[in-house]
């Protein structure tokens, strides 16, 4: 059979036909056929895993080293419990300051000494507190003899003193004010002490004539002294100032001659505790007078604790009460007793005192001992005793109206009722049935 020769379209057909195959061909292969697995880098081609950073922890800030206040006060001697009713006022202040962050963020440290109520004993515990402890600041003492015997060594250290139980500074500072220019007192002066008592004689028993009793003491003999002149000022007269020793152990003839003058009142600074065996004697001789005394166990519950209703019509003056001096002063006996179990008396200055070095430091940004004094000068405060404030030209505190002012109270029934000034005044003053 004779074979028929492909024609040009046969051809053109047939490519057409194959393209057309391979095209499905490779498509089918495409989306059918998995790819190959790329191959991993080998071991020391990998590249390194980027590590998470650790963060740094904020370095802990050194604890603020405390503020160094050493404490001088008689905790054995005669004086011993005086001396510890100061440390507890301290203590409490201290507790509260540091409980609320302390003093430009830093707690107080105090350290506390016993001078026994003897000069060289106090000279030598401050030595060992600014020389050893390397304190920033003194407090204290109680006894203006101490302070005076150790005055030369502190000035010489430039360490600032403050004391809320001594006119001491005041003394030495107008002694000599460039020397004692560190030194500050929170407590009353002589002659503060005397308008206290008479503030009594004037305006609470209304006399014309008084006696004063006083103790072989700087502080006794001098108030009495200042007491006469201010009297005499205003047309009242002392009929006599007696002095008694120390400790005095009986004052029957004391007592004697006051019958004899026959004052309208008596007035006395007594400290010694001898002050009981006085109101006891007052008492059981049925003296026809009013007797007051400034401060001491006279404006303390001890009196009555130690002699119970013989304490009776007894009046007291004092720069402090259980009544509402300040917003501060009914909340700080409160919780005076609650703590410690027994009932303070005519005195917040301790307590008034560690808030007052507060202020200072905190005016005074630093504890460089010349910004500290220049502070001392300058800051006020609000305490439990009243608006407390340095007068500059003494470097005692400003008594008066509108600062620490005089309560007056008077014990009945063994209790003390406010009776001065008018408007804290609980009772009115009353004369005992032997006055006549």
């Amino acid at each position: 059979m004779a074979r028929k020769a492909i024609t040009k379209v046969q051809i053109v057909i047939i490519v057409v036909v194959i393209l057309i195959i391979a095209a499905v061909a490779f498509t089918a292969y495409y989306y059918t056929t998995p790819p190959p697995p790329t191959p991993s880098p080998a071991p020391s081609q990998a590249p390194a895993p980027t590590p998470t950073p650790t963060p740094t922890p904020a370095p802990t800030p050194a604890p603020r080293p405390p503020i160094k206040v050493g404490l001088v006060l008689p905790l054995t001697g005669p004086a011993a419990k005086l001396g510890q009713r100061g440390v507890d006022q301290f203590m409490m202040a201290v507790e509260e300051i540091n409980g609320a962050g302390g003093v430009l963020g830093r707690p107080i440290n105090v350290i506390i000494e016993d001078d026994e109520g003897n000069p060289d004993k106090f000279l030598t515990v401050v030595k060992k507190l600014i020389e050893i402890d390397k304190v920033d600041l003194l407090m204290g003492p109680l006894h203006t003899g101490n302070l005076i015997a150790g005055s030369d060594y502190i000035a010489s250290k430039g360490i600032p003193l403050i004391t809320p139980f001594s006119y001491g500074p005041i003394l030495l500072y107008q002694k000599d004010p460039v020397k004692f220019r560190g030194f500050f007192s929170l407590w009353m002066n002589t002659e503060d002490a005397a308008r206290g008592l008479l503030t009594f004689i004037r305006d609470v028993a209304k006399a014309k004539t008084f006696v004063y009793i006083g103790e072989t003491l700087t502080f006794s003999i001098t108030a009495g002294e200042y007491l006469e002149l201010h009297a005499k000022e205003i047309g009242i007269q002392c009929l006599e100032r007696i002095t008694v020793p120390v400790g005095c152990k009986d004052f029957s003839d004391v007592i004697l001659k006051i019958r004899g003058l026959n004052p309208d009142v008596v007035v006395t600074t007594i400290y010694s505790g001898a002050e009981v065996t006085l109101v006891r004697q007052w008492y059981e001789q049925k003296v026809p007078k009013s007797l007051c005394g400034l401060t001491a166990l006279f404006a303390e519950w001890d009196l009555v604790d130690l002699i119970g209703e013989q304490s009776d019509y007894v009046c007291f003056v004092a720069p402090m009460w259980n009544v509402s001096i300040t917003e501060k002063t009914i909340r700080y006996y409160n919780k005076f007793y609650e703590k410690y179990g027994y009932k303070i008396g005519g005195s917040a200055l301790a307590y008034d005192g560690m808030y007052f070095v507060k202020a200072v430091i905190e005016k005074a940004g630093t504890l460089d001992p010349e910004v500290l004094i220049k502070a001392c000068e300058e800051v006020e405060i609000i305490g439990a005793a009243g608006r407390i404030k340095i007068d500059s030209r003494t470097h005692g505190p400003i008594y008066g109206p509108g600062y620490i002012d005089w309560i007056i109270g008077q014990w009945i029934g063994g209790k003390p009722y406010v009776i001065y000034p008018s408007h804290l005044a609980e009772a009115e003053f009353r004369k005992a049935p032997w006055w006549g």
